[in-house]
Order: structure tokens, then sequence, then C-alpha cells
């Protein structure tokens, strides 16, 4: 998911440089259009991904809103200076260099992704503290979504719950 963009940007920068060697066939276009499938997966991924990122990040800290706004804000902003760039780029310096470029620039997240975010799964975290402190509050929340105490007379309160 998060590797489809760079991959997409090298095929991109492949495919161009082949167009540009023999002229553009039909085929050749269809194949320069055929890379948008790997766009689209990887924003499929990414915006389901980084929601649950999010919730992992900020459990048990009563702050998902807040992070997934911030997070929501800056892939916003991320988006629109990417267009604003590849336009820049690719008049500057030709479609080429601007995908190669783009290329290089959507690998550096990808890579610290893998890299620093820690597992939160507590099966996959390998006994690293962090990820198994995130499951645990998690699992200290959950709850009968029905029933809670009240805190004034510690009788069972029924709320009401939106089945879907």
């Amino acid at each position: 998911g998060l590797f489809s963009v760079p991959i997409r940007c090298l095929i991109l920068t492949f495919l161009i440089g082949l167009r540009d060697e023999s002229g553009g066939s039909p085929f050749l276009q269809t194949l320069i259009l055929s890379t948008q499938v790997l766009d689209g997966v990887g924003a499929g991924v990414f915006g389901t991904m980084y929601i649950l990122v999010t919730s992992d990040i900020s459990g048990g800290t009563g702050r998902f809103s807040l992070t997934l706004g911030l997070t929501t804000a800056a892939m916003s902003i991320g988006g629109t200076v990417s267009g604003y760039l590849g336009q820049a780029l690719a008049q500057d310096l030709g479609y080429k260099q601007a995908f190669f470029i783009l290329a290089f620039l959507s690998l550096v997240p990808a890579v610290l992704y893998l890299t620093c975010m820690p597992e939160t799964l507590p099966e996959l975290s390998n006994g690293n503290e962090t990820a198994q402190n995130m499951a645990s509050i998690q699992e200290e929340e959950e709850q009968d979504p029905k029933t809670w105490t009240s805190e004034e007379n510690s009788k069972p309160v029924t709320k009401f719950v939106e089945l879907v």
C-alpha cells in the first residue's frame, strides 16, 4: 500500500522514457494510463490505514478526534503541495525527472513508517513495551457499551446505543 506510489512513479519514469524514445504508441499510452490503478490501490490502503494507525497511537488518551483531525489536515496539505510541486517540476524539468523526484519523495515516508512505527498488535510486538502498553490500555477500556455504572449511585445506567 505505502510503496504503491513510489513504484508507480518509477514505472512512469521508465514508460515516459520509452515514450520519448519511440514516439508514443497507443499501447504505450494505455500502459501509462493503467498505472493509475496503483494510485487507486495506494489511496485505498492509506485512507483506511491512517485511521487505524491514529487509533492505535492515540488509544487510551482521549485524544483520538484531535489526532485524527491533525493527520487529516496534514494529508490534505500534503496532497495540495504535491500537486503544485509535481506541476512545477514537470514544467521546469520534464515529466521523467518529475516522476523520479516524486518517487523519491514518496519513498521517504514509507521507509520512515516501516522503521519508526512500532507494532501495536500484542502477538506481533515481540516484547516491545510501548506496543504492549498501547494494547493493554485498549483492552482495559473495553466494556459492555449498553450499560455503565453511574458515578452518583453505583447502579447500572442503561444508555442508548445505536446498533448498526
